[in-house]
């Protein structure tokens, strides 16, 4: 068995028992004083960062102010114009007199005054 190959193998393994099974990049290079190949295998991991709940969206709004309920009234599904903008989050309108409501981003955790006419303001 070649060197390269050989280490591609062991650079796979190790891969696989530290990140789980990915799918290696292999990338070879020419060293200008070696005419010998390199092999180096670039590992990529897919982000696993979850996504905010319903519950966990409430709680941010209920930390910037928790003397006012917040009623929950849907998902981007429920809104065009967050639709439009390729949001995903939670849509909460407070149980008080006016038609402003809050987005809650579920990838970021940020807070938006927001209106179903588009209007958004990010808070925090």
């Amino acid at each position: 068995m070649k060197k390269t190959t050989r280490t591609i193998m062991i650079a796979t393994l190790c891969a696989v028992l530290v990140g789980g099974i990915v799918a290696p990049t292999i990338s070879t290079v020419s060293a200008a004083s070696k005419p010998s190949k390199v092999a180096t295998v670039v590992v990529k991991k897919k982000s696993t960062k979850k996504l905010l709940s319903q519950e966990q969206a409430l709680n941010i709004l209920n930390k910037m102010d928790n003397s006012v309920e917040y009623i929950y009234m849907g998902t981007e599904k429920d809104f065009d114009a967050l639709q439009a903008k390729k949001l995903k989050g939670f849509v909460f309108l407070p149980d008080e007199e006016g038609d402003m409501g809050y987005f809650v981003n579920s990838k970021n955790a940020q807070v938006f005054f927001f209106h179903p006419s588009g209007y958004m303001e990010r808070i925090k």
